[in-house]
């Protein structure tokens, strides 16, 4: 049994006007300068953040897969766990790859600072 086109449009809609609306909020505390992590660096600070990241984009997921899955497509038990279970091992295989490139990233950039004020000092003089 297929569900009716409205109400998928009107799911979909909804699903795309919340996420503008978190999108929104954050683009507002980013230019109002609200900072939840001010004064906090380090490795401890980094984990926190991502892994805040990597569960709330999961947690996500998971109200999105259970959204369509069981309340528009009426399709549950282990086609929900395997979409649960694939999405969990996509971020294991994920993130350390990402961990690796933003690495990578970050040592170029501070190997590109380190050498700018040397090239600096001997242009002054």
């Amino acid at each position: 049994m297929r569900p009716p086109t409205a109400l998928v449009l009107s799911m979909t809609t909804v699903g795309y006007l919340l996420l503008m609306a978190a999108l929104a909020v954050g683009l507002r505390l980013r230019r109002a300068g609200a900072r939840p992590e001010a004064g906090r660096r380090g490795w401890p600070a980094l984990l926190r953040r991502v892994a805040g990241t990597v569960l709330g984009g999961w947690a996500l997921l998971v109200v999105v897969l259970a959204g369509y899955y069981v309340g528009l497509a009426r399709l549950g038990g282990p086609f929900l766990l395997d979409g649960l279970t694939g999405a969990a091992a996509l971020l294991a295989v994920v993130l350390p790859l990402f961990a690796l490139a933003s690495w990578l990233v970050e040592r170029r950039h501070r190997r590109h600072a380190r050498r700018e004020p040397a090239a600096q000092r001997d242009r002054d003089r």
